[in-house]
Parts: C-alpha cells; sequence; structure tokens
C-alpha cells in the first residue's frame, strides 16, 4: 500500500542526490513511531560520500512537498517523510472492501508447482499430539503457497509400510477385534501393536534365558514371523495385502474425520507402500552411479564423505527401508507432478534422514535436486490428557473442547446467547492450541500449558477470536451500513491512524511470510493489530455518532475484521462471528 509514496519519495531524492531510484526505494520503509513520521529514508544505505546526518538534513531542506508526500524532517541520519493520510487510508481500505479474503494474495507463483508433505502419521502407531506441529504448520504453508498463486498441492504420506505390518498382522490374529477395529481402527491398531510388540519382547527375554539347542527348537519367533510375513507383503501375497489394505483404509477414514475438525484437506493420500517401480529404479540408479556399496549382503550408501554417514538402502534379505522408498517416491513425484518445489513438513529430529536423502538425490545427478526443501519445528513438551501418557490427537482436541466449554458455561448470561456453544467451544479449543503453537518460531521447543491457552485475555488463541467475533458484534449492531466511499478523512485520530497502519501491512506479511514460512509473522502481526484495535475501542465508537463519521468508523472497522478473519483461515482456523 505504500509503494506509490515510497516511488514518489525515491523519484525526488534521486533528482536531488543523483543516486539511482532504484537504490533509494529499498531504503524508505514504514516508520515505527508515526509520531515521528509516515515513511522513513535511511541515508546510509545511499552509500552517498560525506556525513549521513548533514546528507538527510540538506535533502530534509531541499524536499519540495505535494499532494503524495507533505513534508520531510531529518532525524540524525535519517528522514522521516508525511504522507496524505487521506490519499493511504481511502487506497488502503477500499482495496480490502475490493479484495475482501484475497487481499493482500498475489500472483507470484502462478506458473509454479509446489508438492507441500506433511502430518503423515503412521497407521499402527498412535495419531499422536506430535503429528499437530507438522499437521497445522504444513496446512499453514500449503495455504500461503496458494495464497500466492502457486498450484499448490496437499500431500499426506503416511507410514503405511514396513516390517511392523508383519508384527500388526500377527497380533490382529491373536489380540485383534472386528468390532473394535471398524469402531476406532485407530486406537485399536495402536492396542493390538501394544500387546504384540509386549509379547515378542517377553518372548525374547525367554529365549535369551535358553541354550543354544533349546532355541533352535523352539522355532520361528514372533519377530522372525513378523520379517516373513512383511516379505510376503513385498512379494505380491494376495491375502497378506488384503489384511493390510483393510487397516490402511480404515485408518483413512478415521484421519479424515480428525483433519475435518482441524479444518485440513489433502489432495493426495500417499504412502510409502504407494511406491512402485520407484524403488527399483532407485537401487539400479545408485549401482550405475557407482554410489552403492555392498556389507555383508546389505546395500548401503557412503556419505561418510559428506558427514552423513552410512545410509542403509536394503536389508540383507531384500526388503526396502525408508530412504530407498523415499528416493524412489522423489523420483515418481516429479514424473508424475513435475513440481518446482516440494516442501517437507518433519519435525528437527528428522533432520539427519532428510539431509541423506537430498544429498542422495543431489548425488545421483536428478536435474529437480535443487527442489528439495526441509521446514523442521521443534518439540512439544507438557501435553497430557487424562486418558495417560499416550496422548491421541483426537484425545487433546476432545479435552481442549470440553475445557473451553467449561469456561464459556462460567458466564451463563453470555453463554445462553450463544448458538451452537459445542461448535463454538471446538472451535475456541482448536484456536487456542493452534495459536499457542504458532506464536513463536517454529524450530523453538515449547511448554504446552492449559491454563495460559485458554485464556481469552493476553496472546492467546481465544483473545484473537474475541477480537473478531467483537467486530462482527459491532458491524451487526451499527446504524449506518459498510460504505466503502466512506469519507474517510474524518479518521485522524492517532490510534485510527495506526490500526489503517497495520492493515496496509497485510500484504508485507504474506510476502515475508512465503519467505521464511515461519507462521508466528502472522500470528505476531494479527495479534498487534487487535491490541490496537483494543486500544480505539471505547474512544473511536460507531454507535451514537453522526453517519459520517460513524461510516467512516465502520470501514475501518469492518477491515480489521476482514483482515483477522482472513489471516485465522490462513492458519488453518474458523473465524468465529459471534461467542
Amino acid at each position: 500500500m505504500y509503494d506509490t509514496f515510497k516511488t514518489a519519495i525515491a523519484t525526488q531524492v534521486s533528482a536531488l542526490s543523483g543516486v539511482s531510484a532504484e537504490i533509494v526505494e529499498p531504503a524508505v520503509g514504514v516508520s515505527n513511531n508515526t509520531a515521528n513520521g509516515d515513511l522513513t529514508l535511511t541515508v546510509p544505505r545511499l552509500r552517498m560520500k560525506g556525513n549521513p546526518a548533514q546528507i538527510a538534513k540538506t535533502l530534509a531542506e531541499q524536499w519540495k512537498a505535494d499532494d503524495m508526500v507533505t513534508g520531510a524532517e531529518a532525524a540524525g541520519p535519517y528522514i522521516n517523510f508525511r504522507i496524505n493520510r487521506t490519499v493511504l487510508t481511502r487506497s488502503v481500505l477500499q482495496a480490502v472492501h475490493a479484495t475482501g479474503p484475497k487481499y493482500g494474495w498475489t500472483n507470484e507463483g502462478a506458473g509454479k508447482r509446489v508438492i507441500v508433505e506433511f502430518s503423515s502419521p503412521n497407521i499402527a502407531k498412535p495419531f499422536h499430539v506430535g503429528h499437530l506441529r507438522s499437521t497445522i504448520i504444513g496446512n499453514f504453508i500449503y495455504k500461503l503457497h496458494k495464497a500466492h498463486g502457486w498450484d499448490a498441492i496437499s500431500m499426506n504420506y503416511l507410514g503405511d509400510w514396513g516390517k511392523q505390518y508383519g508384527l500388526l498382522a500377527l497380533g490382529f490374529e491373536r489380540f485383534g477385534s472386528e468390532e473394535e477395529l471398524v469402531a476406532d481402527p485407530i486406537k485399536h491398531l495402536f492396542d493390538v501393536y501394544v500387546k504384540v510388540s509386549a509379547a515378542a519382547s517377553e518372548e525374547a527375554e525367554r529365549i535369551k534365558a535358553m541354550d543354544a539347542e533349546a532355541a533352535a527348537a523352539a522355532g520361528p519367533t514372533i519377530q522372525d514371523q513378523a520379517r516373513a510375513y512383511f516379505k510376503s507383503m513385498e512379494d505380491g501375497d494376495e491375502s497378506a495385502l488384503a489384511l493390510w489394505q483393510r487397516f490402511r483404509t480404515l485408518s483413512i477414514e478415521k484421519y479424515k474425520q480428525i483433519y475435518a475438525r482441524l479444518g485440513v484437506h489433502f489432495d493426495v493420500y500417499s504412502g510409502e507402500s504407494q511406491v512402485g517401480e520407484g524403488m527399483s529404479r532407485a537401487i539400479q540408479m545408485l549401482t550405475d552411479t557407482g554410489l552403492l556399496i555392498e556389507d555383508k549382503g546389505a546395500k548401503l550408501v557412503d556419505l561418510t564423505e559428506h558427514k552423513l554417514d552410512k545410509a542403509l538402502v536394503q536389508k540383507s534379505d531384500g526388503t526396502t527401508l525408508y530412504l530407498t522408498r523415499d528416493i524412489g517416491a522423489a523420483i515418481e513425484r516429479y514424473e508424475k507432478y513435475n513440481f518446482d518445489k516440494i516442501i517437507y513438513v518433519v519435525s528437527s529430529q528428522q533432520d539427519h534422514h532428510l539431509k541423506q536423502l537430498f544429498k542422495t538425490v543431489e548425488l545421483l545427478g536428478l536435474p529437480y535436486a535443487d527442489r528439495f526443501e526441509h521446514i523442521n519445528y521443534g518439540l512439544v513438551n507438557g501435553m497430557s490428557t487424562r486418558r495417560g501418557t499416550v496422548v491421541f490427537l483426537d484425545d487433546m482436541l476432545h479435552e481442549s473442547k470440553e475445557k473451553m466449554h467449561d469456561v464459556m458455561r462460567a458466564n451463563e448470561a453470555k453463554y445462553n446467547d450463544v448458538v451452537d456453544p459445542e461448535h463454538i467451544a471446538d472451535v475456541l479449543g482448536m484456536s487456542a492450541i493452534v495459536i499457542q503453537d504458532m506464536a513463536a518460531r517454529r524450530i523453538k521447543n515449547y511448554t504446552f500449558d492449559w491454563g495460559r491457552i485458554l485464556n481469552f485475555e493476553g496472546d492467546t488463541g481465544p483473545y484473537l477470536q474475541y477480537a473478531h467475533a467483537r467486530l462482527c458484534s459491532l458491524e451487526r449492531k451499527a446504524h449506518v451500513k459498510v460504505n466503502p466511499d466512506a469519507d474517510v478523512s474524518l479518521l485522524t485520530e492517532e490510534v485510527t491512524c495506526d490500526i489503517i497502519n497495520q492493515i496496509s501491512l497485510y500484504p508485507d506479511i504474506l510476502a515475508a511470510s512465503i519467505k521464511s514460512l515461519e507462521p508466528c509473522t502472522v500470528v505476531q502481526y494479527i495479534l498487534k493489530l487487535s491490541h490496537s484495535i483494543s486500544s480505539a475501542w471505547e474512544t473511536i465508537k460507531v454507535r451514537g455518532e453522526a453517519d459520517d463519521v460513524a461510516e467512516a468508523r465502520l470501514l475501518m472497522y469492518w477491515s480489521a475484521r476482514t483482515v483477522i478473519g482472513n489471516a485465522l483461515t490462513l492458519l488453518g482456523l474458523e473465524p468465529v462471528e459471534a461467542m
């Protein structure tokens, strides 16, 4: 929104100083303190000979005011410029009104395709709160790319292959329940997996206590049988694959229910099992390029020269590993989707694995090796529910909803006016969790704190939802309608100028976010905007004011509400209109 003013400043400063406008314009930024000026030129960035403070003084004295930039004042090595606030305010508010939910969007990614792989739970292991971070961060990155014009594909790469499925099949024969499987496949398969794993461990301890002859006579262990079962899956045994496919299908249906609550949609449900001939091609390419070495029948890629150790790609029994399947998946994805970029949203615990993958793809000489990106994140500490230490994401979402419902019920008068309080409590609970998660840089570990996140005050999800709902209420109760042609010259108060400045910065926030892929940039922005609105609430009223003043203020508040709603949606949250 400030580009027109920046260009005007750059043009005149260039004429006065002889410095190219292309150098001047990037040195002009929005002032931190609007009391001193609206835009600030950092003179040292012009790389002119002489004292920067003296140069600033001379340029400010020579400045000729016009309808766009009304004044200039030197402050040490800076020049603060005053702009025509009415022109700025009108352009900002009309832009929000004209574009609505797409305010700040660009076409920078037009013609380019990105795959964002995120969430990626393991079937037969708990779909736990640790997956929450990948899911919500990945969803943000996916939506952000769409906002910048990219052809974005959201992909869920399930952990649905490996020896554990042999173990799970054996466990289901012993401990499985058809009724429980259908009712809650994720929970039941996890319970089965825990039981069969415990049985395998107990068996291993018993065998360890036997002499060699007795151990040999005991026959195949549970782990031996699991390996054999998985080998039969890899060899295409129909009965083995049928059971595995059923586990997979039922689990995905349950995942979709959880994702729906989180407002997450996947364009593609993929998985390790879906990697076809890409694996054998990967092995062949590694062999042909001389990267593959053998060690006791196993096949490895030696990455020690790159400080990445030796990477196992195939066991001595011929079964594949994560890295093999990831290389094969990368080859197949490029051939199918012809992506310009692929982003893996995976925790920092997998940094080493992703570095091995990217380095191997590079050493294979694949022409798209520079299109891979790993977006990592830290760990969450202190997350637990009443159900115990294994925290299923579904349980966590339910508990957050119930806790928020309890908070809402405490104010009986307001609670009775809420339409569908169950749904509102669910949205507020998820907002509490998501905003706490995204409030700081994603690489930081943080401690989950129920007491803090459920607060309607302070920098929390419920606070942001309350700010949005209160603005919706103001609009409903106003005696005037939103008018894009309102006389915005009436918005002269310092606090209204601050709100307009904040609204005008949203396109810049989106531009900065696509570079850093940090959700906290958006979260901190809407918190600051919400604080500014709160500061104006008691003095900048709509009800009871003259129609022209009320229309101008309502347009400003409506625009702020639109931006907050857009930002919440970008973060994967449903903006609440009443609570």
